[in-house]
């Protein structure tokens, strides 16, 4: 009885006064909710282990357990009088972010590199250490220890990225708790923990890595440390379900066929919510810029997906040309399977990736006829633009920018904001005498069509026509009382309330719908105003790491142009 008694954290003489007054069975009952509660509450090596490479544990992972531990039994006690803060800190939650502080322990002391690439990142991008904290503040902060900060960070990190629809206040109680109680744990720990070298070794890539080896390195870092494994496993999770593998299950070729389909397009397409950074990014970032393979780690999520025209293959290659700038590229053959060398002049939609001196094979290679070539959509704009850079040129990128800025210009002439406001009925009527305005004072030597809408609006919707400088004219609808502007008709001039412009930001901000070209030019617009009312001063540095944190899918779009 007393054993159960300290398991269960109450007096024993109590827990005795309360036994006397129960019969047996009420006893038992007691007992074994009691034993499934702490059970419940309880981390398990099996989910230690499953944050790691490996999966045969050791001493060294038994103590870290016990570091998760206590930080899951500090991190219990807490509770917030909001709903929704409370509903952030459930069981699973509290229990997941204490093995993933536990990890950033196991991190600085093994020198794997995973927050030290965090860190470099930002410095990099923003000449401080850290988000949310100016280096004139870190009076007492040292790289290679674990800090403070640093677990603040991580702990808006967690929250955020599983709680994207919500903004949380990297300074707010829910982050200074947290970061309280886990802190004292880590210090504690920091002196005496020990170094897992089995880690350590398993994030070293080897310079004289294949292909292949690389392309699993980098899977294998970004599926499983904890900086990045739960957003990148969960939609890459997600994409198989939509993609209904299940389906497949009966033919094992046609499967594995379609899981590595799966995987090769997340692997090149995702972006993470750390600064908004493809896999092999961020895993460059981890082995360093003195690692021989850096340049070609860092580059190698950046597939080229675009038509080209056989030209002839030797030993080595299969040398094809890519056919809107005629550029040549040498493809390593052996990274086609079963490549029969045409006899006829064949064009080819290829998915390539860059891998030393030539291009892999990586994705799919079909045949496609002339009608099927196609280079007025975004993403082959995109490849026009990569592929003349890499022949140091920029002829129609700045073609294109040039005529967004142009358009840009008359659309703030037109109504001194980049935002404009009507009913959905006049929109397309609208869009119509723009082009037209823009073709008379911006004349070309080519004809071009108007570009075509096909936005299926009420007409007394009340829309918010934004100049997007990246991609041109888009419409929203709902967020026309954000602006009280002059030109704005839906706004009552006399309303003496007061607007809440840091709560419109945030909407702008964390909402997908939104592209990332919206939150920054209404915070810009009403700067002063979002200073005052935000929980902190939003500098040039924070906005921009809040953009590629809930921004990430279009903070890189672009620019398309609208007119040929």
């Amino acid at each position: 009885m007393l054993f159960v008694a300290t398991l269960i954290d109450i007096d024993y003489f109590r827990l005795r006064l309360c036994f006397a007054r129960m019969d047996i069975s009420k006893i038992w009952l007691l007992l074994v909710l009691a034993f499934f509660h702490m059970r419940g509450n309880r981390i398990f090596i099996q989910d230690w282990i499953a944050h790691h490479t490996y999966q045969k544990t050791n001493e060294i992972d038994s103590y870290y357990l016990r570091v998760a531990n206590e930080i899951n039994d500090s991190l219990s006690t807490l509770w917030f009088e909001e709903q929704e803060t409370n509903e952030l800190i459930h069981t699973d939650a509290l229990k997941t972010l204490s093995i993933y502080l536990t990890c950033y322990l196991e991190d600085v002391i093994a020198k794997t590199g995973i927050f030290a690439a965090f860190r470099t990142i930002h410095t990099e991008l923003y000449n401080q250490l850290l988000p949310f904290h100016a280096d004139n503040d870190l009076t007492d902060y040292y790289a290679e220890d674990i800090n403070s900060e640093d677990v603040a960070v991580l702990t808006w990190l967690f929250f955020s990225e599983r709680n994207p629809h919500l903004f949380i206040d990297p300074r707010g109680r829910l982050i200074q708790l947290v970061t309280d109680l886990a802190y004292a744990i880590l210090e504690e720990h920091y002196e005496v923990a020990p170094e897992n070298e089995k880690l350590k070794l398993e994030y070293v890539l080897d310079e004289g890595a294949n292909y292949f080896e690389v392309r699993n390195f980098i899977e294998k870092l970004v599926a499983t440390n904890y900086l990045t494994a739960g957003e990148y496993n969960t939609n890459l999770n997600h994409l198989m379900q939509v993609a209904e593998i299940g389906r497949y299950q009966h033919d094992q070729n046609q499967l594995q066929q379609m899981i590595y389909r799966v995987r090769d397009n997340h692997f090149n397409n995702y972006r993470l919510h750390l600064y908004a950074l493809k896999a092999s990014e961020f895993v460059a970032a981890v082995i360093g810029k003195e690692h021989r393979l850096h340049d070609i780690v860092k580059t190698l999520g950046n597939r080229m997906n675009s038509f080209f025209e056989f030209v002839k293959t030797d030993e080595l290659y299969v040398h094809v040309k890519h056919i809107g700038t005629k550029t040549a590229f040498k493809i390593f053959k052996d990274s086609i399977q079963q490549f029969v060398e045409p006899t006829e002049t064949l064009s080819f939609y290829m998915e390539i990736v860059p891998w030393k001196d030539a291009w892999n094979l990586s994705g799919i290679m079909t045949v496609v006829n002339a009608e099927e070539i196609n280079f007025d959509l975004p993403e082959q704009y995109e490849m026009t633009y990569r592929i003349e850079a890499l022949n140091g040129k920029d002829k129609s990128l700045k073609k294109t920018e040039k005529q967004l800025k142009d358009m840009g210009k008359l659309f703030q002439s037109e109504h001194k904001a980049a935002v404009a406001f009507m009913e959905g009925k006049e929109v397309k009527e609208f869009a119509t005498d723009f082009f037209k305005k823009y073709q008379q004072k911006y004349p070309s030597k080519e004809e071009s069509p108007l570009p075509e809408s096909n936005l299926d609006l009420t007409e007394d919707a009340q829309v918010t026509v934004f100049f997007n400088p990246k991609t041109g004219l888009e419409v929203f609808g709902g967020i026309a009382e954000f602006f009280p502007l002059k030109n704005n008709k839906f706004v009552e001039k006399d309303d003496q309330s007061e607007v809440p412009y840091a709560r419109y930001f945030l909407n702008l901000l964390v909402e997908d719908f939104f592209p990332s070209e919206l939150p920054k030019y209404y915070v810009n617009l009403f700067k002063a105003e979002v200073d005052k009312q935000f929980f902190f001063p939003l500098n040039d540095a924070v906005l921009d790491f809040f953009l590629r944190f809930y921004k990430r899918g279009t903070y890189f779009l672009g620019p398309f142009p609208l007119l040929k």
